[in-house]
């Protein structure tokens, strides 16, 4: 957080909605525990917040998270919809899901490759479009 302290922009400049200042990030997390109910027999199988989850981005009321708990699925990267349970995306951590963002970014004017993350088009003044 000492060099990023969220995004101002209104979509984002990742596909990830947008990055959540640290205040964001705080406010985000205890209106989600406020909301949480642990005791939920739901919340087993299907999870809509985890205890151990913290917010990165989002818009909304949906979240992208980190999961900071111990287990399988610590620091993983999940999604929080408002409606719905969450889910982890695929991501081992957010430095593996950033890593393969860059490569996206690289490549975005060669049409033959293909990432695990989708190039962006940028168009001629220079925007980012996911």
């Amino acid at each position: 957080m000492r060099c990023h302290d969220g995004d101002t922009s209104l979509l984002g400049v990742l596909p990830c909605r947008r990055l959540y200042s640290v205040t964001e990030i705080i406010e985000v997390r205890e209106m989600r525990m406020e909301i949480w109910e642990s005791d939920d027999p739901d919340q087993a199988e299907t999870p809509w917040w985890g205890m151990k989850w913290v917010p990165i981005s989002g818009s909304d009321g949906d979240d992208h998270f980190i999961d900071a708990g111990e287990g399988v699925w610590q620091n993983h990267l999940g999604d929080a919809v408002h409606d719905d349970q969450a889910h982890f995306l695929g991501w081992p951590s957010l430095g593996s899901w950033l890593h393969e963002v860059a490569e996206a970014m690289k490549h975005h004017d060669q049409s033959s490759w293909a990432g695990a993350v989708t190039a962006p088009k940028v168009n001629s003044s220079g925007d980012i479009h996911w």
